[in-house]
């Protein structure tokens, strides 16, 4: 009988913690600054220095028991001056499954696209690379994580000069759902 009675508990705290496939799915914003670029200079006087703001969305696939999770995210950067440059990331990551503070490392494949208009038209260059990083995600009524990842090959060359291709980015931001 006590046998029985700690398999039926045991069932019943799993059934207590199991959530719908929809709880397990977020949505949200975020926001990053690129940090570790000195300074690229393009032909036409575009630049992205260290510091640039870019902001985006994220949806995330979240199972709430395991120490597996993964997401999707688009950002757009806002250099000025005639430069664009967005990032797509999908990645993984692997996190203690703590019920609130979960610290996590993330592993990932990124897409960017930078381009200039210059007096030619303009110069774009799309290039992907491996991403990795480090961050913490906050549960509450709401998700809020932290992370800093560092972009393998993040940027290109724009009209042949010579740029930083390895920044670092920390990125922010609030997931809703689940």
């Amino acid at each position: 009988m006590h046998r029985f009675m700690s398999a039926l508990s045991a069932l019943f705290v799993l059934a207590i913690q199991a959530s719908p496939s929809e709880a397990q799915i977020k949505l949200g914003a975020q926001a990053g600054i690129i940090t570790s670029i000195d300074a690229i200079e393009a032909d036409a006087g575009g630049s992205l220095e260290s510091g640039t703001l870019g902001l985006g969305a994220r949806a995330m696939i979240d199972p709430p028991l395991l120490p597996l999770g993964g997401f999707v995210s688009g950002t757009y950067y806002f250099p000025g001056d005639g430069l664009t440059y967005w990032t797509a990331t999908a990645a993984a990551q692997l996190r203690l499954p703590l019920p609130v503070v979960k610290p996590y490392a993330v592993a990932g494949w990124q897409i960017n696209r930078s381009s200039i208009e210059t007096v030619d038209g303009d110069l774009s260059t799309t290039e992907n690379g491996p991403v990795i990083g480090l961050g913490v995600q906050f549960d509450f009524m709401v998700s809020l994580f932290l992370e800093g990842t560092f972009e393998f090959d993040a940027l290109g060359d724009i009209g042949g000069t010579d740029l930083d291709t390895d920044p670092i980015v920390i990125k922010g931001g609030v997931l809703f759902g689940g």
